[in-house]
């Protein structure tokens, strides 16, 4: 019945995102986010709630700030903790949003020490990065809009190549937490060379998607992913950015197709996991750790958007 329930809510409403721009529906979730922000200070700094809603928060229309603010931090603790990224780090946002992850590297410390690199933040909603611009210090947070088209999310955009506003080699970390998971074949390769020719030698690439090989649980209800476009399976032929999901394979053969030296997906043990993890790291040009590329799938405890 759940299943059944959530299959007609997906036929009803395919996108949040689209939902979210309904001035009806604004009125009604950002009103119900005044008393929360009067009684909490650290909802305060937060998005407007429609925002965070079309990044998509647990699919909470309400009660979503802890969702938005622990996802975040999980991550960048993730981070931190494997060597990922450094505190002065040049850190690409692909995907970035409403600054969901940019909120945490501006207000919050980490290691003992706040963060002093640069944030590069990129998106197709161009009210989502007029919010972020007006919010986030113009002296190491950057964000840019990119110029692809999407049915949810840029209608008006251009379905030619996307270059990132960045030099070539001048970013140590590129990352997408909810990417990838609404990308079609020729924005996904895009991405992946654009990432790859950013990256400094050793640099990583960190990108979260739905995977065929393991499905998430709302498999057989919220998703289905029963619909064929090239290499991808979407949920939805009327709005197929709603939700994309490939291969393991296919997503590692990518990586390394544009240039990466090594690529491998990581998922976590508890299969609540939503998305699935590829990552993958430019050759460096001294000594460093590597990924074992001939290893078989790690899986390993990861945050995860949801």
């Amino acid at each position: 019945m759940k299943k059944a329930l959530a299959r007609l809510m997906r036929k009803i409403v395919p996108s949040t995102s689209l939902l979210s721009h309904n001035p009806a529906f604004k009125l009604l979730v950002n009103s119900a986010d005044l008393l929360p922000r009067a009684i909490w200070r650290e909802f305060r700094a937060l998005p407007p709630n429609h925002l965070r809603i079309r990044i998509g928060v647990g699919n909470r229309f309400f009660s979503n700030q802890v969702n938005y603010l622990r996802v975040a931090e999980s991550f960048w603790l993730y981070c931190l903790s494997n060597n990922l990224i450094e505190m002065d780090s040049v850190i690409v946002d692909i995907g970035c949003g409403c600054g969901r992850f940019a909120h945490h590297l501006r207000d919050y410390g980490f290691k003992g020490s706040t963060f002093k690199g640069n944030y590069i933040g990129i998106d197709i909603d161009q009210e989502m990065l007029d919010w972020c611009s007006a919010h986030f210090p113009k002296s190491n947070f950057r964000f840019a809009h990119s110029t692809h088209a999407s049915v949810s999310y840029n209608q008006s955009g251009s379905s030619g190549k996307y270059v990132l506003p960045l030099e070539s080699e001048s970013a140590d970390f590129v990352f997408s937490t909810s990417l990838f998971t609404h990308l079609l074949e020729p924005e996904l390769m895009n991405y992946c060379e654009e990432s790859f020719r950013v990256l400094r030698p050793g640099g990583k690439m960190l990108m979260y998607f739905f995977c065929l090989d393991y499905p998430p649980p709302t498999f057989g209800g919220r998703h289905t992913f029963q619909h064929p476009v090239g290499n991808a399976r979407v949920e939805s032929l009327k709005v197929p950015e709603a939700a994309v999901a490939y291969t393991e394979k296919f997503m590692v053969d990518v990586a390394r197709e544009k240039g990466f030296e090594s690529a491998q997906v990581i998922a976590g043990p508890n299969r609540s996991d939503w998305q699935i993890v590829l990552l993958a790291q430019k050759a460096a040009s001294v000594s460093t750790s590597r990924l074992n590329t001939n290893a078989e799938p790690q899986y390993a405890e990861m945050p995860v958007t949801l």
